[in-house]
């Protein structure tokens, strides 16, 4: 029975290498569904997918279309997709802010594991509690922690989520610009580190140090940093070896497995 796989964010680094990793495990006969969404409808080919659709998770009507073009049944289901404010301390993120990250970052994946049946459900998380992660991060950081906790929680799938270092996507260079537009207001801010980084500094320089102090600090903590599409295909593989395993880290070439949801600190 041909193994078949829908990734929600295609055309992200994460979902790239969701798809090659489905590939390398499974074979190149694995069926993989791929949606994508952006400003405007295009014709594009994803690497990987042998179906492509577009459409915006958020709304019911693109999983009508997932099921009318791919069906309802999953080996696993990948949720690499997420929007919302960034740039900022995570701690000081508003309930309306954190409700309007959640409406495409976390909402949708509960039920979309309720409309399919899926085996798997993965979702895509980060180390938001580093120092240097945590007060850039915005609400995003409590989108991740509703995936992190909605992981360890029962569901009719197994419950899978891929942590992983800082590495460069579309997401993580909205953040640095993000920072670099708020360097005025960051440099006044009452935290010490974005002080230390943004008092009297240029904006520009201030976002690079930033940044490898975020490399800095994940070295630190776990021994590699400088997360790439190996790194994350590598990931994969490895929750796809362990069956148990619940949260699959990885930064730079360094993949572990963890059992508890981080909390938002």
């Amino acid at each position: 029975m041909q193994q078949r796989f829908l990734v929600i964010g295609g055309t992200g680094v994460a979902g790239g290498a969701a798809i090659e990793a489905v590939h390398r495990h499974y074979g190149k006969d694995a069926h993989v569904t791929a949606l994508w969404y952006g400003r405007k409808q295009e014709e594009l080919a994803i690497e990987g997918a042998h179906t492509v659709l577009f459409g915006d998770i958020s709304n019911p009507q693109a999983w009508d279309s997932i099921e009318a073009a791919s069906g309802r049944a999953y080996t696993a289901l990948f949720y690499a997709t997420a929007l919302g404010d960034v740039g900022f301390p995570s701690y000081q993120a508003s309930a309306g802010q954190i409700a309007e990250s959640n409406r495409l970052s976390f909402d949708p994946l509960p039920q979309l594991e309720k409309r399919f049946d899926c085996a798997a459900v993965f979702s895509y998380s980060t180390f938001y509690n580093l120092a240097h992660q945590r007060v850039t991060y915005g609400a995003m950081a409590h989108s991740k922690a509703a995936l992190e906790a909605w992981t360890t929680q029962p569901g009719k799938s197994r419950r899978v989520c891929i942590r992983a270092g800082a590495f460069v996507s579309a997401s993580s260079q909205a953040i640095k610009l993000l920072v670099r537009r708020n360097a005025a207001k960051l440099a006044t801010s009452d935290d010490p580190i974005l002080r230390q980084y943004f008092t009297d500094v240029k904006p520009s320089e201030a976002v690079e140090n930033m940044q490898q102090a975020v490399f800095d600090e994940e070295r630190e903590q776990f021994g590699d940093t400088g997360t790439d599409r190996e790194g994350l295909i590598l990931a994969h593989l490895r929750a796809f070896a362990e069956p148990d395993a619940r949260f699959v880290c990885v930064a730079g070439k360094r993949v572990w497995v963890e059992a508890e949801p981080q909390p938002v600190l």
